[in-house]
């Protein structure tokens, strides 16, 4: 009898061995396949949104560099017309009777003149210059303007405006609007104004880019023309020599050089560790160039949002799913 009950409880102790045995093996196979059901998604869900975003990313990068583009078009194009229309203001003051009336002296001629512009606070000065250069300004100085580039430009038939200088009767920095002065189809003189440095900066004061983005106008060299900040103006700050000069201005000094070429275009550099992106559109009437920029992820905010959001919600989409999953794998093991 006590061999037998022996028998019956190595039996009894072999079926339970082996009933653990399989309900681990069972446990083992669940995690396993959860585990490979669980990497497959998350793979999915990675590559899947990585895509996304990189396409949503690529779209708004676009998106903004268009609008970017079209705005400092419609700049330049603004800046065009204001300068048109000044150009066409001080053509009215050249054709006054005066300036080609003998009998009144050079000397008192552009100050007759100034006195009907006295309206008009961007002026400064106007000077009234003969064809041998001979200059007279409203303040009754004379001064010499054969050599001035201004003045050969309009005793040629040119209208001509100046890069910031120093004009040495005013002694501050202004700009200089030159036109012919005629006589019939004869060119008798040059009538130049002596216009604020703060003329064109007052005009792109209000655009804005972004949210702390602005907008400059360059010279054919650098200089700046216009700005939100009329210092540089008013030093007549050169963005070229300041960048070669500083070794973490590199990309900025390459994509200024190619704004500078004449063309259309956009582009990005890095400013002070942060990258940013600009688009620039040359000015038809004095070839200067007008660039707009700001923060990169000021134009390009929508994208991370949205790649916050994708992340969110393949997170719950990853759990819900693996929950699933591992209620269908219990299920079914």
């Amino acid at each position: 009898m006590g061999r037998y009950r022996t028998i019956y409880t190595e039996n009894q102790n072999g079926d339970g061995y082996e009933a653990e045995k399989n309900k681990t093996e069972t446990i083992w196979l669940r995690r396993k396949l959860i585990a490979v059901v669980s990497c497959m998604l998350i793979m999915g869900i990675v590559v899947q949104g990585r895509f996304a975003v990189k396409a949503v990313k690529r779209m708004v990068c676009e998106q903004a560099e268009t609008a970017l583009v079209d705005k400092a078009e419609a700049v330049a194009d603004m800046l065009d017309k204001e300068t048109t229309a000044f150009f066409q203001y001080v053509e009215v003051l050249a054709h006054s009777p005066v300036l080609n009336d003998r009998s009144i002296p050079n000397s008192k001629k552009a100050k007759i003149v100034y006195e009907q512009t006295a309206f008009n606070d961007a002026i400064r000065g106007i000077m009234f210059c003969d064809m041998d250069g001979h200059g007279f300004i409203n303040s009754g100085e004379r001064v010499s303007a054969l050599n001035e580039e201004w003045f050969s430009a309009a005793a040629s038939g040119k209208h001509f405006v100046s890069e910031p200088t120093v004009f040495s009767s005013i002694n501050t920095v202004s700009f200089i609007f030159a036109v012919p002065i005629h006589m019939g189809d004869k060119i008798t003189g040059v009538l130049s104004m002596i216009v604020s440095s703060d003329f064109f900066s007052k005009k792109i004061e209000p655009i804005t880019v972004g949210y702390t983005g602005y907008c400059s106008v360059l010279g054919s060299t650098g200089i700046i023309i216009a700005d939100v900040n009329q210092h540089f103006v008013e030093n007549k700050y050169n963005i070229i020599s300041e960048a070669a000069a500083d070794e973490s201005l590199a990309s900025f000094k390459v994509f200024i050089e190619t704004a500078l070429t004449g063309q259309t275009g956009v582009g990005d550099y890095t400013f002070m560790q942060f990258p940013r992106m600009a688009a620039y559109s040359t000015m038809q009437t004095t070839g200067w160039t007008v660039i707009l920029k700001a923060p990169e992820l000021e134009l390009t905010g929508a994208a991370k949002k949205f790649t916050s959001m994708v992340v969110v919600t393949s997170v719950l989409f990853l759990v819900v799913a693996i929950t699933i999953v591992g209620v269908a794998i219990r299920k079914m093991v």
